[in-house]
């Protein structure tokens, strides 16, 4: 099995051509004006187009993330990239750019295994994303103290709350990437550039 992440550098665009996409409708364009922070609103907007031509149909569960009734899918967005899943599984992602770990935020949420893990700031990141992958993949987002969910191994099997999911991690332009899926069977990943 191959999961494809698509993946967009948005610091590379101009917002007004991303706004000019054909994925993007006229009532969505208004909606990004909320977004002060320009590259915020290029995240924001390379997302709904991702979702526009993958997805097409799509509505917000209870927990505020988007969902299909035909496919599962997610996305991820950190420092201009923006990384977009989807799957016949529920399926998350999540992407960091390395970056420096401060001490507080690796004791707020790593276990005791997980801390001997670490021992910089990219393998820090493999962990983070891989517990923000799981619940994105769960559909939920971080409901409980982060130390609680499951972070190790980075690559293969783990079971959250009775339910079994397998993550896979990759490097990708100075970032970690998780994909989380719920099932347990390996799989590959294929990174594909997008060119939007």
């Amino acid at each position: 099995m191959r999961v494809q992440i698509h993946i967009y550098n948005s610091n590379d665009a101009l917002l007004d051509d991303l706004l000019a996409s054909k994925y993007i409708s006229e009532l969505e364009t208004m909606s990004f004006d909320k977004y002060k922070n320009l590259e915020t609103k290029k995240e924001k907007v390379v997302s709904s187009i991702f979702k526009n031509k993958y997805i097409g149909t799509y509505h917000l569960n209870e927990f505020g993330k988007p969902v299909s009734d035909s496919k599962f899918f997610n996305i991820s967005h950190s420092h201009g990239l923006v990384a977009f899943v989807m799957d016949d599984y529920p399926i998350g992602v999540d992407i960091e750019r390395i970056r420096p770990a401060k001490e507080d935020l690796i004791e707020y949420i790593s276990s005791e295994d997980e801390k001997k893990f670490i021992h910089d700031d990219e393998s820090f990141f493999e962990i983070w994303t891989n517990k923000e992958a799981l619940v994105k993949c769960i559909g939920t987002g971080i409901k409980v103290k982060p130390r609680d969910i499951v972070g190790l191994p980075v690559n293969g099997p783990r079971t959250y709350n009775g339910v079994t999911f397998y993550n896979k991690t990759v490097k990708y332009l100075g970032s970690v990437i998780t994909v989380s899926r719920q099932i347990n069977e390996d799989f590959d990943i294929e990174v594909i550039k997008e060119n939007i």
